[in-house]
């Protein structure tokens, strides 16, 4: 009998013993399978903002006098005009929205789809980015290098976005802030000739410097 209790409590030690591993284990693969969803999520939002951004147009508001160009953003909210090729039109450009927003503690980063309008069309079709327990500021870095937390009514794009994700406590999540590009950045009025009779504001006379390069197979354009 001693010796069968002994068996036994030597049986419910390693029961335990198993259980506490097990228990454990299951909490770090649970946790790492989270971290891992979470990273895919910041891949896949991250990598479709940069996509947009690339895409980004320096076009000017309908109706305006070509003085700047339709690039709104703050460090919650962008918006700008994009060749995506489901817009309307021809040249299917289409009005993006990016914006921050709160849901049940969680921040998402959502964006929606409009037409080119002044003052802009109702936004539809959106799509979250972003979301989890964290903060999301945007930033817009000068042609100079410096950033700023606003951009409105400037003539030209920034040169990039830079996105900044930190925790719930105001920590930076990642090593460094993601820096997204934007590919075109030239006053869209300033890319064709003026029509005869007219000239090209002098702004593009300064910004002339940094016009993109003609492509290798184009042929010069002679005036008439």
């Amino acid at each position: 009998m001693i010796e069968m209790l002994a068996a036994l409590a030597i049986a419910g030690a390693m029961v335990a013993v198993i259980a506490e591993f097990a228990g454990r284990t299951m909490h770090n693969w649970n946790r790492g399978e989270q971290t891992i969803a979470v990273m895919e999520m910041m891949t896949r939002g991250i990598g479709r903002l940069s996509t947009d951004l690339s895409l980004a147009l320096p076009m000017g508001p309908p109706g305006g006098d070509g003085a700047s160009v339709f690039f709104l953003g703050n460090t919650g909210h962008l918006q700008f005009v994009a060749a995506t090729g489901f817009g309307s039109g021809n040249r299917g450009v289409e009005l993006l929205d990016i914006a921050t927003s709160e849901d049940r503690g969680d921040t998402l980063l959502v964006r929606r789809r409009g037409l080119v309008t002044n003052p802009p069309s109702q936004f539809h079709d959106p799509v979250t980015l972003l979301r989890g327990r964290m903060q999301v500021r945007l930033h817009y870095r000068t042609s100079d290098g410096k950033l700023t937390d606003t951009w409105e009514r400037k003539s030209e794009l920034p040169t990039a976005v830079v996105v900044e994700i930190l925790n719930s406590e105001g920590a930076q999540m990642f090593a460094a802030p993601f820096v997204l590009p934007v590919a075109t950045n030239f006053p869209a009025d300033c890319l064709s000739e003026p029509e005869e009779g007219q000239e090209q504001p002098a702004r593009c006379a300064a910004a002339g410097a940094k016009a993109p390069a003609p492509a290798p197979d184009a042929e010069p354009k002679t005036s008439p």
